[in-house]
């Protein structure tokens, strides 16, 4: 019997305890690996409270340290640029995390027998891969999840510039919708026939109909960031708006982000505390009971990578409104599997939001049609499959 293919992933984001949320798509590709004839060796950083090594799922993870409890405050908390940008101490503590994660993944593929090497996202993956490279010359494989492409476009003439090299060489470059898949194209056409439109996996475990959940058909639940591009207050006013047509709407948001403080602002000058609630990140298994008692679910961000809560919530049989931007467009059919509003535009949101909220049967029947597509499209089982394909011809040649 043939032995199983060691595959290194580098990745700044995977779960560090049970019901971690960070990174779990990445835990759940590397996971269904196992019965793909792979074994996934994660190298990811190390947070306070988390084991160095240990074995989850067949799975055998190494967490690199890059400083003290306190001084490791650069992943899992989603403003990794930001400290790297916002300071010089912020690109010497991102030189350090770099270092670490570097020595770290030359330790392991000498100790594993690393044969393929497999990165989560472009940054900072990409540039460990670009030193792997010149030490290895291992096939590589890149996977972009879409906050890096954002970033790539936005500073390509410092960062793409680096990586170029370590690019080209990729054997396959996985993208999570076609819309990043056409981002790079336009960056550089020369990739194209590296890349390959791979979506997330979707644990069918945790999101499903959940019959023991009782669905509230006039709320509202928005699961996001409360940052500029999740344009969460866009979706304060709209439903300003549809509270006003609709006065037993509810309006309920689950995320954090530096503009929280912000939204919070807004609901109160609209006089929408009594209808509209704030509530922290909840874990998986409590996220499938967020979507399910949904009446609807939204995200109306700009420019977004995927769009997981949509994909999501139509695993768990709840109606989508999405803005026509990004990867989302690429999730929902519009009046098919959801409805598709203009981006960035309070009136069409209010519009959609109401048109579903007042019409039960095309509620339910998008609802319905999303459930199938969602279940079909996005099973963890076939996309690792393609993706352990992918790791067999990287090996290959």
């Amino acid at each position: 019997m043939n032995e199983p293919i060691r595959l290194l992933i580098l990745t700044h984001n995977y779960p560090r305890f049970s019901g971690d949320y960070a990174g779990v798509f990445v835990a759940l590709l590397a996971k269904q690996l196992v019965q793909n004839g792979i074994q996934p060796i994660v190298i990811a950083p190390h947070d306070a409270g988390a084991s160095e090594e240990e074995m989850v799922d067949g799975v055998r993870i190494y967490r690199f340290r890059y400083g003290t409890d306190n001084e490791e405050t650069i992943a899992y908390r989603g403003n990794m640029h930001n400290i790297v940008l916002s300071s010089v101490s912020g690109i010497f503590k991102f030189k350090a995390f770099l270092n670490a994660f570097r020595e770290s993944a030359f330790r392991v593929v000498e100790k594993e027998r690393i044969q393929v090497v497999s990165g989560h996202w472009l940054i900072p993956a990409g540039i460990v891969m670009k030193s792997l490279d010149r030490r290895y010359h291992l096939p590589m494989i890149l996977s972009s999840h879409g906050t890096d492409v954002r970033i790539m476009n936005k500073y390509m003439g410092v960062a793409f510039r680096y990586l170029k090299p370590v690019c080209a060489k990729l054997k396959s470059w996985t993208v999570v919708s076609e819309y990043l898949r056409d981002q790079i194209v336009a960056v550089d056409p020369s990739l194209r026939d590296r890349l390959t439109v791979l979506p997330l996996p979707h644990d069918e475990t945790v999101f499903y109909r959940d019959p023991s959940v009782k669905k509230q058909a006039g709320l509202v639940v928005a699961v996001t960031r409360f940052t500029d591009q999740k344009r969460v207050d866009y979706l304060v006013k709209a439903f300003a708006q549809v509270h006003n047509k609709i006065p037993t709407a509810n309006l309920a948001l689950y995320g954090s982000g530096p503009l929280e403080g912000e939204v919070r602002a807004l609901i109160a000058s609209l006089n929408l505390g009594e209808f509209v609630s704030i509530h922290p990140p909840v874990p998986q298994a409590e996220l499938r009971m967020v979507y399910n008692q949904a009446g609807l679910v939204v995200l109306n961000s700009v420019q977004e990578g995927f769009g997981l809560a949509m994909s999501e919530a139509m695993m768990c049989g709840t109606a989508v409104i999405g803005a026509n931007s990004g990867g989302i467009a690429g999730i929902i059919r519009h009046n098919e599997t959801g409805l598709l509003v203009e981006p960035d535009s309070v009136s069409s949101l209010a519009e959609g939001i109401t048109r579903l909220l007042n019409d039960a049967p095309l509620r339910n029947r998008l609802a319905e049609a999303g459930h199938a597509h969602a279940t079909t499209a996005y099973a963890s089982g076939p996309l690792a499959e393609r993706y352990a394909q992918l790791v067999r011809q990287a090996l290959e040649g």
